[in-house]
């Protein structure tokens, strides 16, 4: 015995359209909605009135900053470990003389020897340092290659160096960075496939070198492998022992970066004139303090590890001339299973570090406005 329900009979399609499609166009929208009204201020409190999600999201952010802050000074007092600096010194001299004896037995005709042979009368360029000084605002991306446990990526190979090449130059970075972590070759396969774009827009990246330089020889190998630019890393050689190995590398046509993590070598570095300087082994607090010590006329270079797409935004506001991407870089790779030069061009969109979606830090959102330069 009940009664029956009344039902109202379903409006027709057409009218069911016409009334709903307005939602198809606004529900998109409510999540960015949500983030830019949540930080419009009101009377008297503007976190009083803020919404719960973005007071949370906030909050975890500054979490994830305190932990990374501790993960990059831990790091950074491991790499500069006086033990583990002892053993790569011993290991980087065995080598050194190994390259010597090869040259003994080679003679003349060996690629290296050729290059000393030219010390001094090989004329300076400047084509790295060109490449990264960029318009103010704007931050130049120097691609780097670093070695993964696990490299395969819809079919190709994160640790194939020429691949990287070709990906980064498409992408858009300024240059390459390359050095042993993917072989002993891998510095030779980026200089051939970069070379590959001569004549073509984008043209061949400067590359810059990198690795444990502690001789001279090594420096005219690298100059031998086509490298434009060479990174010293200061807390290897100390301060005279990368001046002289600056000057050493300007003698073989190369351009000398030297690389600090503290402000007693930085002022080193500055105090002999170098014209582009690159700071590391810090975290981005310590980075930031470095940065307001370094000069407008000299090109900085950032290389620390940054949290996702936004991360990368935050090196630029910060006015470095140019960030080294490496583990930051394929950490999103593989998260988000796209390319680098997927994310490379999220990194190089104008985006905002305040108001790009906060929910979606670093996965290839953002405020988007211009591809091809990653400006303000």
């Amino acid at each position: 015995g009940d009664a029956p329900l009344e039902t109202a009979p379903c409006p027709p399609l057409r009218q069911l359209r016409r009334s709903d499609s307005m939602l198809f166009f606004v529900l998109p929208l409510l999540p960015a909605l949500l983030v830019s009204t949540s930080r419009l201020p009101c009377q008297p409190c503007a976190y009083r009135c803020s919404t719960p999600f973005m007071r949370v999201h906030e909050a975890g952010e500054e979490e994830e900053m305190k932990l990374d802050a501790e993960e990059a000074i831990a790091k950074a007092m491991a790499a500069r470990d006086p033990a583990r600096l002892a053993q790569v010194r011993v290991a980087q001299e065995e080598r050194v003389a190994a390259l010597k004896a090869e040259l003994d037995a080679a003679g003349d005709d060996h690629p290296v020897a050729k290059v000393l042979a030219k010390k001094g009368s090989t004329k300076l360029g400047m084509k790295f340092r060109k490449a990264i000084k960029k318009p103010k605002g704007t931050l130049a991306l120097i691609g780097e290659g670093v070695f993964l446990d696990s490299p395969t990526l819809g079919g190709y190979d994160l640790n194939d160096a020429t691949y990287l090449s070709e990906q980064f130059r498409t992408a858009g970075c300024a240059a390459v960075c390359a050095g042993p972590t993917l072989g002993e070759d891998a510095l030779a396969k980026t200089v051939k496939e970069q070379q590959v774009a001569k004549g073509e827009y984008p043209g061949p990246l400067p590359v810059l070198a990198k690795g444990d330089v502690i001789d001279a020889v090594q420096l005219a190998a690298l100059a031998a492998d086509g490298a434009t630019a060479v990174l010293l890393d200061m807390v290897l050689t100390g301060e005279e022992g990368t001046k002289e190995l600056a000057q050493e590398a300007e003698g073989l046509g190369l351009e000398a970066i030297p690389r600090v993590g503290n402000e007693a070598e930085l002022k080193a570095a500055l105090a002999w004139g170098v014209q582009t300087v690159c700071v590391g082994d810090c975290s981005f607090e310590q980075a930031v303090e470095l940065k307001a010590a370094i000069p407008k006329e000299v090109v900085s270079i950032c290389d620390i590890w940054v949290r996702d797409v936004r991360g990368t935004w935050k090196v630029r506001d910060l006015g470095y001339n140019g960030l080294l991407l490496s583990k930051a870089l394929f950490d999103v790779c593989i998260r988000d299973r796209v390319p680098p030069d997927a994310v490379i061009k999220a990194m190089m969109s104008k985006g905002s570090v305040e108001f790009g979606l906060g929910m979606q830090k670093g996965r290839l959102e953002g405020a988007k406005e211009v591809l091809g330069s990653m400006a303000m």
